[in-house]
């Protein structure tokens, strides 16, 4: 919307400096009419004074510059036809007729007339001299209502209607409305530079000149940086766009997982409820945490393991422990009892001990490592003796060895 008025306001301002400019030559045509009647007026003053001399007439003072006015052109008519019919009368004084003549085409500006004073009063080139006169004012009074008409078409450009009538008789009310309205013009071409500036000012850009060689220059400045403004504000609404569709995303995938939680959460209350039911048929107190029954092969069902050596073969070197492959551990839970095998297999490495196994005088005998696992009993080796073994010595695993 904002180029839009800005184009707007450069349309209009287009007109307002064409109708400066159609201004500008109205008042400077009008103001050399004025002159030119000024003078003429004067001319024709200072011929009727002429024709005064010795005639015993008072032309003259009928005919007073002030009295040849432009703005007494409707009494021309009769005051010029007595210079007429004085004119007829005294014909003997026609050089001073042909000097207001020459006066006359040197007002309207009649072109090669420099030098030509003794023509108008050759009778010889009189007449010619005359109508060239006469034609030259005729040509100013074509020029004059021309740039009437121009006027009147650029006016009505501006919505300002002129009349033809009263710009011919000079009357300076007739360009009222047409002031008023350039006025107007001017105003609101202040009004958008100003409004320009700021708008520069906001996007960044100074130095604006609005002269009449750097104006063009100046708002394309001011349109350049709003467009790379609005380029920059898509850019954000876009950024802001693909975050919005991704929190949404976001929370989608929030809303997805706190439904799973939710699940989740019904579940866990659900296996809590059953690990209460537990903990009452187990026996175990509601405010204890509910141990987790062992797995077989587990670490700690490997800790459990408390086996004896049963038989010691000196001859073969070899021993025989009283825990095989279907042999189990007892987990204790609440009132309850798990039987867990612990799978015991060849290669795994144990220690002998010798002694009560809660008693701090336990004696270290060795390590074995398992050679052969029947289902209830287990053949094994001796991989390092501090002392014989013998039958009845303590078998289990070293809990810092076990993964």
């Amino acid at each position: 919307m904002k180029v839009v008025n800005v184009v707007l306001s450069v349309l209009i301002l287009l007109l307002a400096i064409t109708s400066a400019v159609f201004s500008y030559f109205l008042f400077d045509k009008r103001g050399q009419l004025v002159g030119g009647w000024e003078k003429m007026a004067a001319a024709i003053n200072k011929t009727a004074a002429e024709l005064d001399k010795g005639t015993g007439t008072t032309l003259a003072g009928e005919l007073s510059t002030s009295a040849l006015g432009h703005d007494q052109f409707s009494s021309l008519d009769g005051k010029l036809g007595k210079i007429s019919d004085l004119a007829k009368q005294v014909i003997t004084e026609r050089d001073a007729l042909a000097d207001a003549l020459f006066r006359i085409g040197s007002t309207v500006e009649m072109a090669n007339i420099a030098g030509k004073e003794a023509a108008f009063r050759n009778i010889n080139t009189y007449s010619t001299n005359k109508d060239d006169v006469i034609n030259a004012v005729s040509d100013a009074v074509n020029q004059r209502n021309a740039l009437i008409r121009s006027l009147i078409t650029a006016a009505a450009k501006l919505n300002v209607k002129l009349d033809a009538g009263e710009l011919k008789r000079g009357d300076l009310k007739a360009f009222r409305q047409l002031d008023e309205r350039l006025a107007e013009i001017g105003g609101r071409q202040n009004a958008f530079e100003r409004n320009v500036r700021e708008i520069g000012g906001q996007t960044g850009v100074s130095g604006l000149n609005f002269d009449t060689g750097k104006y063009e220059e100046s708002l394309k400045r001011v349109v350049q940086s709003v467009i790379d403004l609005k380029n920059k504000l898509k850019e954000a609404n876009d950024k802001i766009a693909s975050l919005q569709r991704e929190i949404a995303s976001l929370q989608a995938a929030v809303k997805e997982r706190d439904g799973k939680i939710a699940a989740l959460q019904k579940t866990l209350e659900t296996k809590q409820a059953q690990i209460d039911e537990f903990k009452v048929a187990l026996g175990v107190d509601s405010t204890l945490e509910l141990p987790a029954q062992w797995k077989e092969g587990s670490v700690e069902a490997r800790r459990a393991v408390c086996a004896r050596v049963v038989q010691v073969s000196e001859k073969f070197g070899y021993v025989t422990i009283n825990m095989g492959s279907m042999s189990v551990v007892t987990q204790k839970i609440g009132n309850k009892e798990f039987d867990i095998n612990p799978q015991l297999q060849d290669g795994m490495e144990l220690v002998v001990a010798r002694g009560d196994l809660n008693s701090p005088d336990l004696q270290y005998v060795g390590r074995i490592k398992l050679t052969q696992v029947d289902k209830s009993c287990s053949i094994a080796e001796p991989v390092s003796d501090a002392m014989p073994i013998a039958v009845g010595d303590i078998v289990f695993f070293d809990v810092a060895t076990l993964k």
